[in-house]
């Protein structure tokens, strides 16, 4: 198993270059370290939130590199251009030196990446009404709370339809699905990687 933290997350570097990039440009600084890293494909590719968009932009690219793909509470990207202040760039972590995303090329890479996959893929949203929770409507209207919950799980089933993919939602867990229900994510990343094996 091999684990990654994205240029500006966790303990990996910044590039000198800071500016916004697209989800596309990820799944290539992705490609370029597995191959330096010299891991072998296929793979079971995973990623939560903004990271899924990039799992999912890679799967697209590369199908013949991946045994299979989960996605985590996938960002629903074009939430940021649909709300009464766009974002067309999106924080790409929370450190003072972080990177940032191009929301505009990110959302049509990810439009283009939505079809069907020849691999086994899961779709896991968080759980139903976890937008009821959130402290700070400001940002998201005009979108009421229920309306945010409803479109955020509308976005789960669709992405799942589209890629042919199997489609979970937790009864416990928020945006962070593998912090408050990793059985259900270790469990799924567990069985696909077995399924792909056989």
């Amino acid at each position: 198993m091999v684990t990654y933290a994205r240029a500006g997350i966790g303990e990996s570097e910044t590039p000198a270059d800071s500016t916004p990039r697209s989800v596309g440009a990820a799944a290539e600084e992705l490609h370029r370290l597995l191959v330096a890293a010299d891991v072998a494909g296929p793979i079971v590719l995973v990623g939560h939130s903004l990271g899924a968009l990039v799992a999912l932009t890679y799967a697209a690219q590369r199908p013949q590199l991946l045994a299979g793909l989960v996605l985590v509470d996938a960002t629903d990207i074009h939430l940021n251009l649909d709300i009464e202040k766009p974002r067309t760039v999106a924080a790409d972590g929370d450190r003072a030196d972080d990177l940032s995303f191009d929301v505009l090329a990110s959302a049509e890479e990810v439009a283009r990446s939505r079809r069907p996959l020849d691999i086994p893929a899961v779709v896991i949203a968080s759980r139903v009404e976890r937008w009821l929770d959130l402290d700070d409507l400001e940002p998201w209207r005009p979108f009421s709370l229920a309306e945010l919950d409803e479109r955020w799980q509308n976005h789960h089933r669709a992405l799942a339809s589209d890629l042919g993919a199997t489609h979970k939602i937790p009864r416990h867990g928020g945006h962070y699905v593998q912090k408050d229900d990793p059985t259900l994510v270790a469990e799924t990343i567990d069985n696909l990687i077995t399924s792909t094996r056989s």
